[in-house]
């Protein structure tokens, strides 16, 4: 075409002439076959992405739900330092039928409401590891959902549990919602190791949550059998335990309930590594 001698001349496969490589493109040497050239079919391959995906989850959350928990707690526990008895009468849960049906939220917010110091600093301390952790292996929305699921079923076991022995004193506090998200853990990271305070050597998650629940147990049926049997107690043998089990003000079933719920999950669920940023 341009007249150059070249040794290894390019060959257009839809036109057949030959040329240097300056003209060897179709459109550089006005091919005759240059519409077949651009209606070639090309397979492109997408790529992928560099940009992070974005988390699926509560548009609340996305700084970490079990922050927006913790949180919630401490507000709580703050305003009933100002007004104790108002917001227990207002918050804490009254297992009466009769109170539950003026005051329905008490059933979710007793699960956020702390009244006494270490009852607060315990259960914050312990929810800001395990409930972080459980958060980074499941998810915003999962974590919430086992959060209040164990929480709400404490609560229900605790009416129940109240019923069956005549005592109504309303409960309070986010034990049966850790309990849950303890149990969760353990069945989906076994592997987890803790540290029981004072004990300094490191035991598994599932050992621990063994011992937590012969724990509740063992008072949960004590204070069963006082209340349905309390002659018992004028009895010497079982008059230390009379008084154990009536200065108890620990709801136990519910922390069974819970835990029951976050075993549960864990089982349907399965073993989870870490998948979500970590929050703080």
């Amino acid at each position: 075409m341009c007249g150059k001698e070249v040794t290894l001349p390019f060959r257009c496969k839809y036109c057949g002439g030959t040329f240097c490589a300056e003209h060897r493109l179709p459109e550089n040497h006005n091919c005759d076959g240059l519409d077949d050239y651009w209606n070639v079919p090309v397979n492109v391959k997408r790529r992928m992405s560099q940009q992070p995906v974005k988390r699926r989850g509560i548009r609340l959350a996305k700084y970490g739900a079990n922050n927006l928990v913790l949180i919630t707690c401490t507000v709580l526990f703050f305003v009933s330092l100002i007004a104790p008895r108002e917001m227990v009468s207002l918050f804490a849960l009254h297992p009466r039928f009769e109170v539950l049906l003026s005051m329905p939220w008490q059933l979710i917010t007793s699960i956020f409401l702390h009244v006494e110091f270490w009852h607060f600093f315990v259960n914050t301390f312990v929810l800001l590891f395990f409930g972080t952790e459980l958060e980074r292996r499941l998810g915003d929305r999962k974590y919430l959902e086992i959060f209040f699921v164990s929480g709400l079923v404490g609560n229900l076991g605790y009416i129940a549990y109240s019923y069956a022995v005549g005592s109504f004193a309303p409960a309070l506090g986010a034990s049966a919602a850790i309990f849950g998200v303890m149990g969760c853990l353990a069945m989906i990271a076994p592997e987890i190791r803790i540290i029981i305070f004072p004990i300094p050597i490191p035991i598994g998650i599932v050992t621990a949550l063994f011992l937590f629940a012969a724990y509740d147990l063992s008072f949960a049926m004590l204070s069963l059998v006082v209340h349905l049997r309390p002659e018992l107690c004028y009895s010497p043998e079982f008059a230390s335990m009379c008084r154990i089990a009536l200065t108890n003000n620990v709801a136990n079933i519910a922390h069974l309930a819970g835990l029951a719920v976050g075993l549960y999950y864990g089982k349907r669920l399965g073993r989870r590594k870490v998948r979500y940023d970590f929050y703080f």
